[in-house]
């Protein structure tokens, strides 16, 4: 049997579990290009998003306080081919999006992740279509207001050369002559002191921690812009995936959900169009020759929203394994297709 893995990555609610439920839902009854020969029942969440999308409902955000040892992988065996291909041994290392998140912001992976990645050679990247969680890189009118919480640095003022300095010395080290001032005839020598002797700590506390507070305030809902993280998740499949077996390149296939909430003359030009429009940055990264391959698909587990009570209970009666689609590009046009496993049977060569 042939022994194959792929990662599946993706941010805080973008769409991941989902379709695991709904591809799971696809290999109970058979459909697609690629089957399961058999399913492992000891896969908790994956049984409870199954649950849920059957309930018509979305599988809810995956838990926000998860340790970064707290991964949710599964094993199943394969077959390409609707079913006739060899079978193939797959294992599907699972990383919540609250982890994924976290890794970004912190530009940093666990080992163990990386073993991961490596023991991978090839991965979904799960991009949410009209997600709030997918920030958008500041513009004239967002920088204008988040500047203005550093209106009153000083670039030559730094925390790091203060801490270079004694409080009473000079750049050069030198000790700073403390000015005397002399006492006003009649008033007490002590009143001088007093008024000069304010250390540097004590003055300026509160405008200091004033200014922290207003540079917090105004960078608190600024963070790194979505499609530049998603530019980070390319690199880092870059230069951690495994080669694959054949020598071909890996294959990182990268998935729009909630492909039926985008407009539809917007889903007439494609999947790579609506990245091109609404991440630049990462479509131009795609395009980059390197040593991954990539192949970019739309996804509807349903083909609605299930939020929309009307939807929901048009649903009714209806075996959810016959909805949902994959949108592709074929013969030059954007073609709907019924196999939700297409995403994962490309990634995997077949």
């Amino acid at each position: 049997m042939i022994d194959g893995s792929i990662i599946l990555v993706g941010g805080p609610a973008s769409g991941k579990t989902n379709y695991i439920a709904r591809l799971w839902l696809a290999f109970q009854a058979k459909k697609g290009t690629l089957r399961a020969d058999h399913l492992p029942e000891n896969v908790e969440y994956v049984n409870e998003a199954v649950s849920h999308v059957l309930s018509r409902k979305f599988a809810p955000r995956s838990e926000r306080n998860m340790e970064e040892s707290a991964r949710r992988d599964f094993t199943l065996s394969v077959r390409g081919d609707e079913g006739a291909g060899p079978a193939r041994n797959l294992t599907v290392p699972d990383i919540t999006g609250e982890l994924w998140k976290r890794a970004l912001e912190t530009y940093e992976l666990p080992q163990e992740w990386i073993d991961a990645l490596a023991g991978c050679s090839s991965a979904i990247i799960f991009i949410r279509a009209n997600s709030k969680l997918n920030r958008q890189p500041m513009d004239w009118v967002t920088a204008r207001e988040v500047l203005k919480g550093h209106e009153d640095d000083d670039d030559d003022d730094t925390e790091e050369d203060d801490a270079d300095y004694g409080l009473d010395e000079d750049e050069d080290g030198e000790q700073i002559a403390r000015t005397v001032v002399r006492p006003l005839a009649g008033q007490p020598a002590t009143t001088e002191v007093k008024a000069l002797a304010v250390s540097p700590e004590e003055g300026p506390t509160e405008p200091i921690l004033a200014d922290a507070e207003v540079h917090a305030t105004s960078t608190q809902d600024v963070g790194l812009p979505a499609q530049v993280g998603f530019c980070e998740l390319v690199r880092y499949l870059t230069v951690t995936l495994g080669e694959r077996p054949d020598g071909s390149k890996p294959r990182v296939a990268v998935v729009v959900t909630a492909w039926d909430t985008i407009h539809p003359d917007t889903r007439a030009a494609g999947p790579a169009k609506y990245l091109q429009d609404q991440f630049p940055m990462l479509a131009g990264r795609l395009r980059v020759p390197g040593r991954l391959e990539f192949g970019v698909f739309g996804m509807s587990i349903v083909g609605g929203n299930l939020r929309n009570a009307a939807f929901r209970r048009s649903l009714k009666r209806r075996n959810l394994s016959d909805l949902g689609y994959t949108a592709v590009m074929r013969d030059g046009g954007v073609a709907e297709d019924p196999d939700v496993t297409l995403p994962l049977a490309w990634a995997l060569g077949d």
